[in-house]
């Protein structure tokens, strides 16, 4: 009776198939955002509206995806966008062919989550969603790549 009920309990186990993986949803190797307060429908249009306004250097619509103020970290030195047209001013500055390479690059399932946030490039970029536009996710923070 014992090895029957062991064999039956094995048996559902290996017929479940595999459990989803710890900071995955569903098992498809797409990182949980719901730490950072988000969802992946979400972060996934949100990445690909930033991937497409840097491509075409759309800087009003890259500034719309920043929450104002923000201390940048570029070229070892930190830089305060009080506005969305301090950002244009520097835009150039900022994103740089290497941030520029970084976000073409970024993929949903390669982004990380946690309680801050939602980052990319080894934290070069994070975004969150914010309370005061009504949750949309927006970018926090941009360092540079050796000073996380």
């Amino acid at each position: 009776m014992r090895r029957t009920s062991f064999l039956l309990i094995l048996i559902t186990i290996l017929l479940a198939g595999p459990a989803s993986v710890p900071g995955t949803i569903h098992g498809q190797g797409a990182p949980a955002f719901d730490v950072a307060g988000t969802d992946v429908k979400q972060v996934s249009s949100f990445l690909k509206t930033l991937q497409s306004a840097v491509a075409i250097d759309n800087r009003l619509k890259v500034a719309s995806l920043f929450d104002f103020p923000l201390t940048v970290r570029v070229g070892g030195e930190e830089l305060t966008l009080k506005t969305a047209a301090d950002f244009q001013a520097r835009y150039g500055r900022i994103f740089d062919a290497q941030l520029k390479a970084a976000i073409a690059a970024a993929k949903v399932e390669t982004l990380v989550a946690n309680q801050q946030g939602v980052m990319f490039d080894n934290g070069r970029v994070w975004f969150r969603p914010i309370v005061e536009h009504k949750n949309a996710l927006k970018i926090v923070a941009i360092n540079d790549p050796g000073s996380k």
